[in-house]
Formats: structure tokens, sequence, C-alpha cells
């Protein structure tokens, strides 16, 4: 059981020092640094390489997210990997039996999250309906699915330049080429 430290690079050159500092005064024996930030492996393969009762040593719980849904994304993961988590700054340490309550925390914060996501969704689809919106993707007017048919089965057209033309997806000309919808309206 060993402690693997990580960081997560910042455009500030100082916080990387402060971070491998504060890492390696919490005796982590193996410390891993995100190159570049548009890149997010680096997170995952340093736990894919953590073992069994291995201990993830961050600086602060930003390092592992930068929103709280990200962060409790993580805790699952931790948790079937049964790899503790110690963050210097909130003094959280999962080894310890109080730490173990941190995780408990963050999983019922992430089902609060999306628990309100979808009220929210909810309440904006409601919204819109009372003003007289439907949402979802406008539908195929006959006179397309017409010129879609007559451009694939009479000029044989690629199905991409027919989506092009007609300003539909690839997907909606497939529905009315080969899919139960063109069943319905196969040319004689």
């Amino acid at each position: 059981m060993k402690q693997v430290g990580y960081i997560r690079t910042t455009v500030d050159d100082e916080s990387v020092k402060r971070q491998m500092n504060l890492l390696q005064q919490f005796d982590c024996q193996t410390i891993y640094e995100e190159k570049k930030p548009d890149e997010s492996t680096t997170l995952e393969e340093t736990v894919r390489e953590m073992e069994l009762g291995d201990t993830l040593v961050i600086t602060s719980l930003y390092q592992l997210g930068k929103s709280s849904r990200q962060l409790a994304e993580w805790i699952p993961v931790l948790r079937e990997k049964q790899i503790h988590l110690a963050s210097i700054k909130e003094k959280i340490d999962t080894r310890h039996p109080l730490g173990h309550y941190f995780y408990d925390w963050m999983e019922n914060i992430a089902n609060m999250e999306k628990a309100l996501l979808k009220e929210r969704t909810m309440i904006g689809l409601q919204k819109a309906r009372a003003h007289g919106k439907i949402g979802g993707r406008p539908k195929t007017t006959p006179e397309t699915i017409e010129q879609i048919r007559f451009l694939f089965f009479e000029k044989k057209q690629t199905i991409p330049m027919i989506a092009s033309a007609c300003n539909v997806s690839i997907g909606t000309c497939y529905k009315y080429i080969h899919g139960k919808e063109a069943k319905k309206t196969k040319p004689e």
C-alpha cells in the first residue's frame, strides 16, 4: 500500500512547485504530474496503475475536478478500486474512520446535483410548453421527404450529398430511404 501523489498543472509554475513540495512532505512514494491542462487521461492513468489499498494524495480537492460533479464522478471509481483519498488542504483522509464519510457525502452531493438538473430541465420544458413550444427536432416536411427519396432513387446521389442539399442529418436520410418510414412510402 503506497501513497501516490497527483499534480494537476496550472498556468502558475509556482503552484506546481508548491504541490510537489507538499506531496513530498506527505511522503508520497510516486508523484504523477499532468503535463497539459487539456489532457484528462493522466489522472485516469494514475488511478488505473494504483492497486488495492493505495492512497491517492492531492493537495486540494480541485485537483480531481473542476466542479463538484466531476469530483463526485471520481468517488465511485476510487471506491470500486478500494483506493483511499487524501487531500492535504481539506484534511481529508479516507484511511481514517471519519474519512469514509467523505465518500458518502460526495455521493449524496452528486445525487442531489442530478436531481436538481432533472428538476430544472422539467421546469424548463413545462415553461416552454406553456408558451407553445414543443421542443425536440423539427418535423421533416413531406416535400423534404419526397426530395430525399427523389435524389437517392432517381438522381443516384450519395446520402451525405442529399443530407447537405436537403439540410437534414444523414440519419434522417437513412430513415426515409432504408428505415421503416421508407417502407410506408416506397416508390412504385
